[in-house]
């Protein structure tokens, strides 16, 4: 049969003439079939066999076998695992922990809600890729984690590692310079750059290593299995293992995972550059391709830019100060011979060459003075020449990683500027410049995010240079030693910037702004805005006037207010002519905050609204009907004007939306019901249902003991509550009063009749306010709780009724320590349970014993409840203009109260009764239903508000 060739097709019914094989036109020749059982991996199968001359191999059909398992048609998705992403062959690498540093375990730090599906899918993908693993034990350090968002909309996982930095020792081990590569350089020609994919994850940690790296999140504690990004250490144990893996290869050097092979020739390039690939794969090293750079004259390296015609540094390193434009003011030529001096002895003629601007600067003596009709040729040819020292190649030198390294950056309220400086036995040198303008977002940031913007964009732009280096970053920013700091809380978007630079190692120094060389960069660019180029205390005066004004106002309604505006007028004269009048000491006592850009006031960075706008800037800050709190946040962080507080109070208040959709009242006190002096005094009933039957049961409770008496029945109407109270009445007798809810049988006119006809008093309840007949409604859940159990136990629910009874009424009750049944018949129930049968009536004195033990946990209970309950008294009066509660909201977009108002009639306690004048309609209503109509907003002026206040609001 092997020889012949088999071939198992059961799909075909009836022989066929000619097969054909694989790959091949000729037919072969069927030379018989037969059927037989066919079994595989414990599985078993009919099929027919045909045998075919000249068969090279032994075939199955398709439907034979699928049914044996051996062949699957399709792939299910759940089945898809991602691979784990590749890693150096034998290469285990360890942190080096200082143990004197005591470990800390920071808390989780929350993410906000819509990205938290993102971290865990983020979470789980670093699982399936075999990054970090799940933590067991409880870990010696944890950092929390920042999720950053890409601009993709995927979200990178960023650990804060600044605390676990600390006891991380750094590798001695040196970077490459360009001193050290220069040599082997100088004869290449033709370049390739090698970029490795996710670099730090293709180096595997140590088990001992990892505890360092822990993190924690939302889904639990998991540290890193590969090397991460933020470790201080890793640039350097990085640069060390590439080195080693690529010791033999000629014509290859490397910048951590930048990987550089050059050649003098095309012949010399390939074979080095075939050999390097060749060592890369063998170590399992992987590439990203999209950014791999062949077989190239000229490429961008550490820095410098490298061809055949030689090595200089790029442009965008020096092209900042050939852009630099002419200075226009005193305090912008002062910055830009600032740096002049800084790399003066490197400037042949220096001295000479300045003079021209020197002589401005004796000319006017003013930071703010404007020089521009001063600006001649000559010192239009002595600022040219400087730009042109300052950009040549000889003075900037070439970087030394050695060498002491200093970034200054620096924040103009339109750009930001940063040089690179190093420093030896010869004095500094610039090694590079940079600067760019500030986009119309940044420029709303305040001063003290630009500068630490103006940091990171530094870093990051001078990374070749800085990244596995410690170096100083000089700022003129002095909060920013502290914000850059390991235990700092900064805002959320300078954390995240501060996350950016945690793989660096550096420290944030602060040099006063005379100091600072890179002042001139931030703002002496030609491309920034013309009306933003004066000095940097009138941009930030600007700045707060343009963005800090209401959006429906103009700049010039404002300064037209203002100009009319009395008080600001008098404020005016007190701030510059130290004249202050009486009628405005609420700004007299924050004169220090207060100055004046034109005609319009400020006070530090808000706006001073004149009277005549604040009710349009009001207005303003109320679209979208935010509450008190919001809309006084809302306006503080933009404009200011005396006692506006009050305002915002009294706008809120007098919005009839805001008060419709507002929520309730707090409940008033707790008055709890004195005890009668007897039993069947003082009752309570109440109708429960419908139940599953369809019955419904009268529930009837004594005031006095607790005694409870439950009747079933499917007629509520007046007459049949009235004969079931008649059957009750003639064994207990007639009550005084009877509380009742206002149930149609309860309020109807022959339910009336019949309990003034017993001489019984009837008290309804408040509508909807079921709290005020409360025993009997807390003793509803007690009978719904059994009758459920009823159910379960599949038991008749009438005998689970009377059992229920039976129980209760002989069971102490825990606010009078006696059994309804015995305060009711004065004797004790007897039941299942074994009992003395003293049968002894209960005496006046220890009648007295149960009435103070009532009134005290009466007293307990209120108090327990006023406080839990934050309950207040009402302020609602006779003739107010009330709200009424919405108790039949037809949608969940429905207002809580209705806006037709009411007026109050009568008023007791929370027992409120209303009118309304237009209908005549008259409801009854607890104080918590009802709201009040505080009237309509407007300005009142100073002497008002103190008359009715009693005292100054400032």
């Amino acid at each position: 049969m092997k020889d012949m060739g088999v071939r198992i097709v059961d799909e075909i019914k009836e022989p066929k003439k000619n097969f054909f094989a694989y790959g091949s036109e000729t037919p072969l020749r069927l030379l018989g079939s037969f059927r037989s059982d066919i079994q595989l991996a414990g599985r078993k199968e009919n099929a027919i066999f045909y045998v075919v001359d000249k068969g090279t191999q032994n075939l199955l059909g398709r439907r034979t076998a699928t049914s044996l398992g051996v062949l699957r048609i399709g792939l299910e998705i759940n089945q898809i695992q991602l691979k784990p992403f590749p890693k150096l062959k034998n290469v285990i690498i360890q942190i080096p922990i200082d143990d004197k540093i005591k470990p800390i375990a920071q808390p989780y730090r929350r993410i906000p809600i819509p990205l938290e599906a993102k971290v865990e899918e983020k979470i789980t993908e670093l699982l399936e890729k075999d990054i970090i693993e799940e933590v067991q034990g409880p870990p010696s350090w944890i950092s929390p984690i920042v999720p950053i968002i890409k601009e993709n909309g995927d979200i990178r996982l960023c650990v804060d590692m600044r605390r676990a930095n600390k006891a991380i020792k750094r590798e001695n081990h040196p970077l490459p310079t360009m001193d050290q590569l220069l040599p082997k350089f100088r004869n290449a020609t033709v370049f390739s750059k090698l970029d490795i994919k996710d670099a730090f994850h293709q180096l595997e940690i140590h088990p001992d290593s990892r505890d360092i790296t822990t993190f924690i999140s939302g889904k639990g504690v998991y540290r890193y299995k590969r090397l991460m990004f933020g470790i201080t250490c890793a640039p350097e144990i990085f640069q060390k293992t590439l080195e080693r893996i690529l010791i033999g290869c000629e014509g290859v050097v490397n910048f951590i995972d930048d990987i550089l092979v050059f050649g003098e020739d095309q012949k010399e390039h390939d074979v080095r550059l075939e050999n390097v690939l060749k060592v890369l794969k063998e170590h399992d090293i992987v590439l990203k391709e999209e950014k791999c750079i062949y077989n190239v004259n000229k490429i961008q390296f550490l820095g410098h830019e490298l061809s055949n015609e030689g090595i200089r540094p790029l442009d965008k390193y020096v092209s900042a100060i050939m852009d630099f434009r002419a200075p226009r003011t005193i305090s912008e030529l002062q910055s830009f011979l600032g740096l002049v001096n800084y790399v003066g002895k490197w400037i042949p003629n220096m001295a000479t060459i300045t003079e021209p601007l020197k002589e401005l600067l004796r000319h006017k003596t003013g930071r703010n003075a404007d020089i521009k009709e001063l600006w001649k040729e000559n010192q239009e040819t002595a600022f040219n020449k400087l730009k042109t020292a300052l950009t040549k190649i000889p003075n900037l030198g070439y970087y030394n990683v050695k060498n002491k390294t200093m970034v200054f950056a620096d924040a103009s309220p339109v750009g930001l500027g940063a040089i690179l400086v190093q420093t030896n036995e010869a004095g500094p040198r610039i090694i590079a410049y940079g600067n760019r303008t500030l986009t119309e977002c940044e420029r709303r940031y305040c001063q003290t995010e630009k500068e630490a913007l103006a940091l990171v964009w530094a870093v990051e732009h001078f990374h070749m240079f800085l990244f596995g280096k410690r170096f100083e970053l000089i700022t003129d920013h002095k909060p920013l030693e502290v914000i850059f700091g390991p235990k700092a809380k900064p805002c959320a978007r300078i954390e995240r910037w501060i996350l950016r630079l945690q793989s660096y190692d550096f420290q944030v120094i602060y040099h006063p702004g005379k100091t600072n060389i890179a002042d001139s960069l931030s703002r002496l660019c030609k491309n920034l805005d013309e009306r933003n180029s004066n000095n940097k205390g009138k941009d930030f005066v600007q700045n707060i006037v343009e963005q800090m004004r209401p959006v429906a106002i103009s700049l010039q309604e404002i300064e037209t207010s203002s100009k009319e505006d009395s008080d600001i007028q008098k404020v005016k004269i007190g701030l510059y002519d130290s004249k202050w009048d009486e009628q405005i000491k609420s700004y007299k006592i924050l004169e220090n905050e207060l100055c004046f850009c034109g005609d319009i006031l400020l006070r530090t960075n808000k706006i001073v609204i004149p009277k005549t706008l604040q009710e349009k800037v009001l207005e303003a800050a109320h679209e979208g009907h935010p509450g008190i709190v919001g809309m006084k946040a809302r306006l503080r962080a933009k404009v200011w004007w005396p006692r506006y507080d009050k305002d915002v109070e009294r706008l809120v208040k007098s919005c009839k939306g805001c008060t419709l959709v507002s929520a309730p009242n707090p409940p008033n006190p707790i008055k709890r019901r004195e005890l009668p002096t007897r039993p069947w005094i003082d009752i309570a009933i109440d109708l429960l249902g419908p139940l599953p039957s369809g019955d419904y049961l009268l529930v009837v409770i004594d005031y006095y003991s607790r005694y409870k008496e439950i009747k079933a029945c499917r007629d509520i109407s007046s007459k049949a509550m009235i004969a079931i109270l008649k059957e009750m009445f003639s064994r207990l007798g007639c009550p005084i009063t009877i509380t009742a809810d206002n149930g149609k049988q309860f309020v109807s006119q022959e339910f009336r009749d019949f309990c003034q006809n017993n001489d019984i008093h009837l008290f309804n309840t408040i509508p909807y306010w079921p709290q005020q007949n409360g025993e009997v409604e807390r003793q509803n859940r007690d009978i719904i709780k059994r009758l459920k159990i009823s159910q379960i136990e599949k038991k008749n629910w009438k005998d689970s009724l009377l059992e229920y009874l039976t129980m209760y009424n002989s069971t102490p009750h825990t606010t009078t320590g006696k059994t309804p049944a015995e305060l009711f018949f004065q004797r004790k129930f007897r039941d299942k349970l074994p009992m003395i049968d003293t049968f002894e009536y209960i005496h006046k004195d220890q009648d007295m014993d149960v009435r103070d033990r009532d009134r005290e946990q009466k007293e307990k209970g209120k108090e327990y409840a006023n406080r839990k309950r934050r309950v207040e008294d009402g302020n609602i009066k006779i003739g107010d203009e009330v709200y009424v509660k919405n108790m039949n909201k037809t949608n969940k977009l429905a207002p809580n109260y209705e806006p037709t108002p009411h007026t109050v009639v009568s008023c007791k306690g929370g027992d409120v009764n209303i009118e309304n004048k237009e209908t005549g309609q008259r409801l009854r209503r607890n104080m918590m239903h009802l709201k009040k109509v505080e009237g309509q907003w407007k300005i009142l002026d100073e002497e008002t508000i103190e008359t009715n206040d009693g005292k100054s609001d400032n």
